[in-house]
C-alpha cells in the first residue's frame, strides 16, 4: 500500500481477551481462530490472530486487515490536534498518538465500559502515546458537542476529525451523521470510517467514474473537508474496482459479519 498510495498499514496494540461484564450483556473482546477473510481492498485470504470487540453478540470492531486497511488513509491524514468520534479498540488512537506531527488526540466515547475493556485488553493507560490522548465521555451526535470538545481543546479547531461510530460499512446514515459532527466542530480536515465504500456505492448509483472530479463532487455534496491526494484517489479507484459487485445497488443485507470477518 505504501508504494502504491503513499500510505499503508500501521502498528496495533497487543491485545488479550477481556470482559466488561457477563458475556452477552456488555462489551467484551474475544480472540478468533484463523479463518477465511477479506480486507477492505485485499481479496480473500486466511487470517489469524484476530481480536473482535463485541457489545453482547454484536461485533463492533476487529484487528482484521479489513479494519486496518480502512483506517490507513485516516492515520496518514492525522496531524496536529486530532479529534476522534468513537474509541472502539483504540487502534486509531494508538497509531496517530505515536506520530510526531500529532500533538493532541481527543477521543469522544459515549460508553465508559469501552475504555474499561480496552484497559483490561491492551493496558490503555501505558500506551507509548498515552500522554497525548484525552478521553471525553459524550455522545458524538449531541447538539452541544462543540462546547464539550472545546473544554479539552481550548476552542481550537481540530486539524483532523475522524468519525468511526458505525458497526458496519457502508452505512447509509454515515455521511449525514459525519456531516452533522463536522458542522458542529468545524475541523480543518475530516473523514469518516468507510467513506470510500460510500463513495464507491455513490459512483455506481450515479453512473460516475472513480476520478478526481467525482471524488471532489461527492465530498463537496456533503460539505466535508476531505483532503484528496493522487494516492488517495488511486486507493478509491482500486477499492471500487475490487468491490464493484459488493457495492452495486441492491437491497441492504445484514451487516453482522462485515466487521467481524471483513464483509
Amino acid at each position: 500500500m505504501l508504494e502504491a498510495y503513499g500510505f499503508g498499514l500501521f502498528a496495533l496494540p497487543r491485545y488479550t481477551e477481556a470482559k466488561g461484564g457477563a458475556r452477552g450483556e456488555t462489551w467484551h473482546l474475544r480472540h478468533h481462530l484463523p479463518s477465511m477473510s477479506e480486507g477492505y481492498l485485499t481479496q480473500s485470504f486466511v487470517e489469524g490472530n484476530r481480536f473482535v470487540l463485541y457489545e453482547g453478540r454484536k461485533p463492533w470492531m476487529s484487528t482484521g486487515l479489513f479494519e486496518v486497511e480502512s483506517h490507513a488513509w485516516h492515520v496518514q491524514a492525522a496531524h496536529g490536534l486530532v479529534v476522534v468520534a468513537g474509541l472502539g479498540m483504540g487502534m486509531y488512537a494508538y497509531a496517530v498518538s505515536q506520530k510526531p506531527e500529532v500533538t493532541q488526540v481527543v477521543i469522544i466515547e459515549r460508553d465508559p465500559r469501552v475504555a474499561e475493556v480496552l484497559e483490561q485488553a491492551a493496558t490503555f493507560s501505558n500506551w507509548p502515546g498515552r500522554a497525548k490522548i484525552q478521553l471525553l465521555l459524550a455522545d458524538a451526535l449531541d447538539e452541544d458537542l462543540a462546547a464539550k470538545v472545546a473544554l479539552f481543546t481550548g476552542g481550537e479547531a481540530a486539524d483532523y476529525f475522524y468519525s468511526d461510530i458505525w458497526p458496519v460499512t457502508p452505512d447509509a446514515s454515515a455521511p449525514l451523521q459525519a456531516k452533522a459532527m463536522v458542522e458542529r466542530l468545524a475541523p480543518k480536515a475530516a473523514g469518516w470510517w468507510g467513506q470510500e465504500f460510500n463513495y464507491g456505492a455513490w459512483c455506481l448509483k450515479q453512473g460516475r467514474e472513480a476520478d478526481e472530479e467525482s471524488l471532489r463532487d461527492y465530498f463537496a455534496g456533503w460539505a466535508m473537508p476531505v483532503p484528496v491526494t493522487a494516492g488517495y484517489l488511486a486507493f478509491c479507484r482500486d477499492l471500487l474496482a475490487a468491490n464493484r459487485a459488493y457495492l452495486a445497488p441492491r437491497k441492504e443485507a445484514s451487516g453482522f459479519w462485515r466487521r467481524l470477518f471483513g464483509r
